[in-house]
């Protein structure tokens, strides 16, 4: 009676322990998927990271020697502008950007080419000196001072009515080259154009000289 009373408990048991050991493999293979799943995903986020680093790099690189090139050509431009003594060879480049940013490197770049451009054509927005009015009324009687001088030797040559009408060409030439010869002065020194303050004292100050002048030593002729 033992013997058959006990069979059936252990059936029962056996079948508890293989619906047990059914349930630890079916857990078991749920967490071996779900770790072979975060792994695959690490894998390609790892594969997507090196991906993207390389196209970075790459982007990097591109970006460098565009800069250099870039760079290199402005700095000759500027040589060829301010002489090449002043500007000396092409600097070296500096500390990297740890956040290098291609649009701003770009957009200084372009700014940098048209500041140069502004500057070959004496219109950047700066302004020349306050005593460059005075060196523009210098410049401006200088040069009226030279036309008379030529105006008196033409006349004194042989007076005639063509060196007269020479001698007067000389004189007008004279305060109309006044602006020219300040517009180069003011490029060379301050890569500016003249102001028109600068225009109205030189060409002033030449009238000045002219008439003044030619009315002292041409008064006898």
């Amino acid at each position: 009676m033992g013997t058959e009373t006990d069979y059936p408990a252990a059936v029962a048991a056996y079948l508890r322990e293989r619906a047990d050991a059914a349930a630890e493999i079916r857990a078991a293979d749920r967490a071996c998927r779900a770790e072979a799943d975060r792994l695959a995903a690490a894998a390609a986020a790892a594969r997507a990271a090196r991906d993207e680093a390389g196209r970075a790099a790459a982007e990097a690189a591109a970006l460098v020697a565009e800069t250099d090139r870039n760079v290199a050509v402005l700095w000759r431009s500027l040589g060829d502008f301010v002489g090449h003594r002043r500007t000396g060879p092409t600097p070296p480049a500096g500390a990297p950007d740890p956040e290098p940013d291609t649009e701003r490197v770009r957009a200084r770049l372009e700014r940098s080419g048209r500041l140069l451009s502004l500057a070959r054509q004496g219109e950047l927005p700066i302004e020349a000196p306050r005593h460059t009015e005075v060196t523009a009324a210098a410049i401006g009687a200088g040069v009226g001072a030279l036309a008379v001088a030529l105006a008196l030797w033409i006349l004194r040559v042989e007076d005639t009515a063509v060196r007269q009408a020479a001698a007067a060409l000389t004189l007008f030439l004279g305060v109309a080259t006044g602006p020219a010869v300040l517009g180069v002065w003011l490029s060379w020194q301050y890569r500016v154009r003249p102001r028109p303050g600068q225009t109205l004292a030189c060409v002033g100050a030449a009238i000045a000289a002219v008439c003044a002048l030619a009315g002292v030593f041409m008064r006898g002729l």
